[in-house]
């Protein structure tokens, strides 16, 4: 297929030609000038920027756990073993992001807590049995709502953990001091392009950005709806992103390349999924009641 003729094809398709052109000029421009755009935005008094890094990631986290639950109770899996596996997956996934928000809470108020402890198990026992009976108010009382929005939470989850896992593992090998880190004189600023290695320092690329980002599937939920309701829904979630990753550098806690990268690796991933599990599918399952109708 050439580019042209792909190009035509979608929006989506556009979009995944635009959006890495633009990535890769952004990624050139703050190659350059990283250092003094965290010198101008910079405030480490900035009482939003202290919000966001104490709650930014909620939202996200939140997103997170409703993917999975819808996915949850409507995934065909044929053989037990795997549905079995799968939903143990599910459970401990579950269990991890529950524990996850609660330790937002218990380090802004400073509770030391023990999570590999007598107190921990028994927090994680609490949060399987939750998880539980989420499964099972997804599979009754909101059964409608999952069937009708299985396609979003595929797409979602697997954004999820796709881009989850690229940032944090590019987080662990990359090595970059963060902006607050060389003030402090505990480290040298490095362009992002050159990898430090594994030196205990996570500023590129951003997980808060990353989780600010992740609400972006959200828009397929709306798709089938009527046109005020999707740019509501899509000006929000894009208006969030930009807001947690404008944040996290008037903070400190990154430049402007940690966040292009992470808001770059969620947006196309994104892009890519929802073209191959959403839009193909819904385009598929038209001309499949096209034929349908044919035939009668």
């Amino acid at each position: 297929m050439s580019i042209k003729t792909f190009w035509k094809k979608s929006v989506v398709n556009k979009l995944l030609i635009i959006i890495p052109l633009v990535w890769v000029a952004l990624a050139i421009v703050f190659g350059i000038y990283d250092l003094e755009i965290s010198k101008f935005l910079f405030n480490s008094n900035s009482g939003i920027a202290n919000l966001v890094e104490n709650f930014g990631e909620i939202p996200g986290i939140l997103f997170g756990l409703f993917a999975i639950f819808t996915l949850g109770t409507n995934l065909k899996i044929r053989k037990l073993s795997h549905r079995k596996l799968f939903f143990l997956g599910e459970i401990l996934g579950l269990s991890f992001l529950f524990i996850y928000l609660i330790k937002i809470f218990f380090d802004y108020f400073n509770v030391n807590f023990q999570f590999m402890s007598i107190y921990g198990i028994t927090l994680g026992l609490i949060f399987i049995l939750i998880s539980l009976i989420f499964f099972y108010l997804f599979n009754t009382k909101w059964d409608k709502f999952s069937k009708e929005n299985y396609l979003f939470a595929k797409v979602g989850v697997m954004t999820f953990i796709i881009s989850g896992v690229l940032v944090e593992a590019l987080k662990f090998i990359w090595g970059r001091v963060r902006y607050e880190n060389v003030l402090a004189n505990a480290g040298n600023f490095t362009e992002w392009y050159l990898p430090q290695g594994i030196t205990g320092n996570y500023s590129f690329p951003s997980g808060h950005a990353y989780l600010g980002w992740i609400l972006i599937p959200l828009i397929l939920i709306f798709m089938n709806k009527n046109k005020i309701q999707k740019w509501i829904i899509f000006g929000l979630t894009i208006l969030f992103g930009l807001f947690v990753s404008f944040e996290r550098v008037v903070y400190g806690a990154h430049y402007a390349s940690d966040i292009l990268f992470s808001s770059g690796i969620v947006i196309v991933t994104f892009l890519i999924l929802s073209k191959r599990f959403f839009f193909e599918k819904n385009n598929l399952s038209t001309e499949k009641k096209k034929k349908i109708k044919k035939r009668k």
